[in-house]
């Protein structure tokens, strides 16, 4: 945890080069092909390894940084991932010697272990616990320390778990909070002081990945029954003294924590309303920037079909010998012609390069920042699950967050009884593309019009403008490269997505 907090400001939480390690994936694939290996295992072997890479790659990361690879440079963590990588696939590779390479398959064989286990895995990223908690925010792409986090990093370690207990329990929404620990679930762990707790389902914790965080504090020991498939967690020492602590009541630290929590809440709201009327400028700006294309557009389309029809006018007048008026007036008639299209043509090339240059960006971020601006606007948050690993894609980042208002918005209006479930996910699908879904609880899109509705003008909705979705499907296909379409939504409503390329150029980040 301190590891992650005690970084520059506006430092990135970067992986170690995930498509180099995609492309060892690969080729270590192909390797055991041409060693006759079976077809059968070659596809489980990449079926199981394109799910998990991101996250053994990751965990490798860490885990190396923390022991064998202890100030290593970016390009050794890298060439020590790729041999555990080989190795683990059954390939003969070494990271120098004997002894290193027996430490190495106990670091794989270890992670492997861990992001196999379905509840364990989310409490296995710090930076997502970091930001969870308050001790860090994300702004303008940056991730920043809060007074939460620096609090963390000034106080000595036991102190340091007690705030972070405390920082819970005055954030925590409840027992059912995956990533806050309530009062009351502190209490219950104070008197049961030892759980057993099934890897698939179990009665005992609804969240284990709770119980597998406070075993990182050290507030837990744990011991993993494999062959069991379950895990026993029993309190230790100071576990019990400090959740005893946060179980009886407000404590001082609690009070603090509280009070640290509203001054950030705050914080927030001021950059959700200033985030909020820039976008709304923003929106008028590009309306009229999209107006302006979409003339020139519609007007030089209108003028090549005449240019044609004045040629082959004029040549059958000078077939029925009436050269001397083409003479007289052609000129003008085509050169008139030939001015409005040059006019035209340099009016859509002056509004493309009227806003800023395309550019890699983080399409996770964005789909937070429009969250963020609608937030008060429509009263209700929408549910995000936002990606551990997400590659950027290239493009204008202000252009792709109004294209994501514009669906949030259209989600929000799904329903007139009462407020509209909306679900908003971000996932990388198996031809390495970015898939954006907004999903809402409506009535949905009748199949005949989920293509029509992305027509500019077209609405289902009374005095709707037709202009919204519109703009998404401009965003997703002109300006990102990629499509936008409408489909049922597994909620019962519509399912809007957006599926993007990524920036070759660029890893995840």
């Amino acid at each position: 945890m301190r590891r992650t907090l005690d970084r520059p400001e506006g430092s990135s939480w970067a992986l170690s080069g995930l498509g180099a390690h995609r492309k060892t994936l690969l080729d270590a694939l192909e390797a055991l092909e041409a060693r006759g290996e079976p077809e059968e295992k070659i596809e489980r072997l990449h079926d199981v390894w394109s799910d998990k890479l991101g996250a053994f790659v990751q965990e490798m990361q860490r885990w190396l940084e923390g022991g064998l690879a202890f100030g290593a440079s970016a390009a050794e963590l890298h060439a020590l991932i790729d041999v555990a990588l080989r190795r683990r696939l059954g390939l003969s590779d070494s990271a120098g010697s004997r002894t290193r390479d027996r430490e190495l398959d106990r670091l794989s064989s270890e992670v492997l272990f861990s992001i196999q286990r379905p509840e364990r895995t989310p409490s296995l990223w710090p930076e997502r616990y970091a930001l969870e908690v308050r001790a860090l925010r994300r702004a303008e792409g940056e991730t920043l320390l809060t007074p939460i986090g620096r609090l963390v990093l000034s106080l000595p370690e036991r102190d340091a778990v007690r705030w972070l207990l405390a920082v819970e329990v005055a954030q925590s929404r409840g027992p059912s909070d995956p990533w806050r620990l309530s009062r009351a679930a502190a209490a219950r762990l104070v008197a049961a002081r030892r759980l057993r707790v099934f890897w698939y389902g179990s009665e005992v914790a609804a969240h284990p990945q709770s119980l597998d965080r406070l075993a990182a504090l050290g507030l837990l020991s744990f011991e993993d029954e494999a062959e069991e498939a379950l895990t026993t967690y029993e309190l230790t020492e100071n576990g019990a003294e400090l959740l005893a602590e946060v179980a009886s009541g407000d404590t001082p630290m609690v009070l603090l924590a509280g009070a640290l929590i509203q001054d950030e809440t705050a914080a927030v709201l001021d950059r959700i309303r200033a985030a909020t009327a820039l976008i709304q400028r923003e929106s008028a700006a590009f309306a009229m920037t999209r107006h302006a294309r979409m003339v020139a557009h519609e007007i030089r389309n209108a003028l090549v079909p005449v240019r044609e029809a004045i040629d082959d006018l004029f040549a059958a007048l000078q077939r029925d010998g009436r050269g001397p008026l083409v003479d007289r007036h052609g000129a003008t008639i085509t050169g008139g012609v030939d001015r409005i299209f040059r006019f035209m043509t340099e009016m859509a090339q002056v509004v493309e390069r009227a806003g800023p240059p395309p550019e890699p960006f983080d399409v996770a971020a964005a789909i937070e920042d429009a969250l963020a601006a609608l937030a008060e606007e429509l009263g209700r948050v929408a549910l995000f699950d936002r990606p551990r690993f997400l590659p950027p894609v290239r493009g204008r980042r202000d252009r792709f967050v109004l294209a994501i208002v514009d669906l949030l918005r259209n989600a929000a209006r799904a329903r007139d009884d009462r407020p509209a479930e909306i679900r908003v996910a971000a996932t990388l699908d198996a031809d390495g593309a970015i898939v954006v879904t907004v999903d809402d609880d409506g009535p949905g899109v009748p199949p005949e019009y989920r293509k029509a509705i992305f027509a500019p003008g077209f609405s289902l909705r009374p005095g709707g403008t037709g202009q919204g979705l519109a703009l998404v499907r401009e965003v997703a296909r002109a300006e990102l490269g990629g499509e936008a379409y409408c489909e049922e939504s597994p909620l019962g409503g519509a399912r809007f997505v957006l599926r993007l390329p990524v920036d070759a150029g660029r890893s995840a980040a």
